[in-house]
This record gives structure tokens, sequence and C-alpha cells, in this order.
């Protein structure tokens, strides 16, 4: 008996949608419901007193599970049927004003941050059985787009992506159950392992022949590090502070020749004065722009173009199940740089390349494993590492979508103009309000700072 009524429940005034159907099925392991089931129809080989013992025994193990605040609704009732009937009176009850209830609890139920899926679907579906059991049935498309509805704004993204690849408009409710927990274990996995896309941007020599100053972003994620100098290789402080390349830098500015002075710019920032080439090298950007959307379904990034990609790998890579439940193979896999609307060149690794597929997706997911964070409010969508903003979208029938430009050639990626992050790094990290106060002073050109 310890082995099936361990976990049982007593029943309360709450909970009678949870006991009922525990309390069956161990009247079923005692083989006691048949005094529930017939009452006082009794079986032929079953003597009158036997069945009046059956019924007691039943009686007796239905209220070893009833609460004190309910156990005088029951404490004189003999008749096993009798006493289940009064008990589903009391609690279950098929009133138009019961039904209102339930259905208004369904409606309002709302998905709390930070709890678990399954326990929300527990409670989704407990008030479902509570409707059939007063015979009010919910097909399984109207169950899915309330169980979708009972999702918080913060899982936007989710819900409008699962309503965009509903095939003909109609979900189900399992597609909706697996999206929710895919995405439950996407948001426990963000922050961690290897990039699956990267941020790079142009830091080659400028035709000025001004030397080029190599940085790497540190977004606040990163745990701290020795700092290593790029000119001397001594440890304990960064080429910008080393005494060497200042030396050398006084000494390349005393032998420069004058007409090179037209295409540089002095600004003081800390005292430091350090050259800066205003002109760049031109990249190979596309002039048309490529629409992409940002999906938070998608395992990973993908599109069905194979001019986009900089670098491919012809193979049989599996294959992917579409939102209208269509399976489609993945021909290709490689990388695909793009100029993104706010002037960052975007590498996407590992980019899959589906034939059959209608969209160019970027992939949340991929951007989260590669340290970027995802911000959706507004009807927008921003790209953010650490303090810079790598790239915008926004809501276009229901998907967020953005715009960027396809780089021809990914390994001499760089920028078609000089970038407002640019100068932003390069004047130690200058607000863009700071930016945009030296463009109006003629401190630098006011493309830089927009």
């Amino acid at each position: 008996m310890e082995e099936n009524t361990g976990t049982m429940i007593k029943l309360t005034s709450t909970n009678y949608s949870i006991w009922k159907p525990k309390m069956e099925d161990i009247l079923y392991y005692k083989d006691m419901y048949d005094p529930v089931e017939k009452g006082d129809t009794k079986p032929d080989k079953v003597t009158d007193e036997d069945w009046k013992k059956s019924h007691r025994k039943a009686v007796s193990l239905i209220r070893q599970w009833v609460d004190l605040s309910v156990f005088h609704h029951v404490a004189t009732e003999t008749n096993a049927q009798t006493l289940w009937k009064n008990i589903e009176k009391m609690y279950q009850r098929k009133t138009a004003q019961n039904k209102t209830f339930a259905i208004r609890k369904l409606v309002n139920l709302k998905y709390r941050e930070g709890r678990s899926v399954a326990e929300h679907l527990s409670d989704f579906q407990d008030l479902v059985n509570q409707l059939v059991a007063m015979k009010l049935v919910l097909n399984d498309e109207l169950q899915a787009l309330l169980l979708l509805s009972s999702l918080p704004k913060s899982w936007e993204t989710l819900v409008v992506s699962l309503s965009n690849s509903a095939p003909d408009g109609a979900l189900t409710l399992s597609q909706v159950k697996d999206s929710m927990f895919n995405e439950e274990t996407r948001r426990k996995y963000m922050g961690s392992s290897s990039s699956h896309a990267l941020v790079t941007e142009n830091r080659g020599r400028s035709k000025s022949g001004g030397r080029s100053n190599k940085s790497k972003d540190r977004s606040q994620s990163q745990p701290r590090r020795k700092f290593k100098c790029f000119h001397c290789n001594e440890e304990g402080h960064i080429k910008r502070n080393c005494k060497s390349w200042k030396n050398k830098e006084k000494k390349d500015r005393r032998n420069q020749r004058p007409d090179e002075d037209e295409n540089t710019t002095t600004p003081v920032v800390d005292g430091e004065v350090v050259l800066f080439s205003v002109e760049e090298e031109e990249c190979h950007v596309a002039d048309s722009c490529v629409e992409w959307v940002i999906d938070s379904a998608a395992s990973y990034h993908a599109t069905s173009n194979k001019e986009f990609f900089t670098m491919y790998k012809v193979g049989d890579f599996g294959k992917v199940k579409m939102g209208n439940n269509s399976i489609a193979d993945i021909v290709g896999i490689g990388d695909v740089c793009v100029q993104t609307n706010t002037g960052f060149t975007l590498t996407l690794k590992n980019v899959r390349h589906v034939p059959d597929l209608r969209l160019n997706l970027i992939s949340v997911h991929a951007l989260d494993l590669a340290g970027f964070q995802n911000n959706f409010g507004d009807g927008k969508w921003k790209l953010t590492k650490g303090s810079l903003m790598i790239a915008r979208g926004v809501v276009y029938s229901t998907l967020y979508k953005t715009q960027v430009k396809l780089i021809k050639d990914g390994l001499n990626a760089a920028e078609n103009v000089a970038l407002a992050d640019l100068w932003h790094k390069r004047l130690a990290h200058l607000s863009e309000k700071g930016l945009q106060i030296l463009s109006r002073k003629s401190l630098i050109p006011s493309d830089k700072a927009t």
C-alpha cells in the first residue's frame, strides 16, 4: 500500500481535480472500485453481506484521504457510490457559473518568469481537465492558442515565430509545448561555450600609411586576464600605455611628410596625442540590402541563397524541420559576412544552406552563444555587445526583421565608410554625444558621429 499511496494527497476544498484521479487509481489497485461504480447493483456471485462489506471497505479507504475540513460532509455515509457522488456534487457541479469561472481562470492564466515550463503546463492541463469533467471540451487548436497567449511579453519572439510558421494558420498543442520546452532549454544555456557569430571591424593599414591599432572587444561577461603589450610583448601594460610605443609614435610624427597632414586628425585624449587616418580602405560591400528574420525558435542561422556565403562547404548535413512541419535538406554549411544597419561587420558562422527555405534566418540562440545580448520590446529588436549597438530591427508582419548588406569578400571585410564605433573606441570609448560635439566642431568628419 505504501508504494501506491505514498504520494497521495488528502481532499481539500481546492484540489479535487487532482485528488479524484489519484483516488480512483488507489481504488482500482485495491480492487475496490466496483462498489463506487455499480452502487446497489450487486454482482451475481457475491452475497449481500460481502457486497455490504465491499462498500464499507471502499468508504473507509476514501475517507482516509479526506481532510478534516471536508470530513463532516461524508462522515455518516456507508454507500461508496453515494459518497463518491456527494463529493462530486460539492466540487464538480456542472453549472454555468462553474464553467464560467474555470474558463476565466484558463484565459487569465499567465506564465511567471523563473517558473519551470513543466509546472506551467501542469496548471494549464489541470484547468483543461476541469472543463472536460464539466462536459466542456476544447479542441486541440484552441488549447494551443490559449497556451500561447499565456506567455509573457519576454517570449514575444517565440509567439510571433510560431504564429507565422503555422501551416494554414493552425497550431497544434504539441507544437506549442515542444517549442516552449526548447525555448526554456535555450534560455538556460544562454551565455555559455563557443561563438557561432562574431563582430569584426577594419583595422588594416590606411592609404595614408598610418599604423593600425588592433584591439579586441572586451565584453562585460569576459573574465579578467593579465594584460600583455602587443608592441613589446611585456606583461603589465597595454600598447597604448607602452613607453617604447609612445617614443616610436613621436619619432614617426617628426618624420611625417607635410602632405600627409591633410588626411589625419589629431584629437587629444587624457593628455595623449594620437594620429588617426580619416580615410579607410574600401571594402567589397553590396549596394542592395538583404532582409533577414530574427528567429528565436531557430537553432542556427540559415539561408537558401548560396551566393551569400563567403566560405562554403558542400555536403549532406542532415535535415531540418520547417515551421509547417515539412522536412528540408541541409546541403551546405559556411560563413556569411554582412554589414549591419549600424555599420558593423557581422560574420555569421556555421550558417546552414537550406534551398527550400523561404526566409533568411538569424538565430537568437546562436547570437546568445556568441556573447551578444538580444533585446526585444516596443516592436523593436536591438543586438548589443557591451555598450556597442551591433544591429537593429523592427517588426514587419508579425516578424522581427533587419536589413543588412552582403560583404562579397569576407576575408577582406572592412567598413565601406569610417564607422561611429571606430571613433568611439579610438577616442577611449567616448560617448555618442561626445562624438556629435566633436563633429559639430569639425574635429572629426560629420559622418563618423552619426
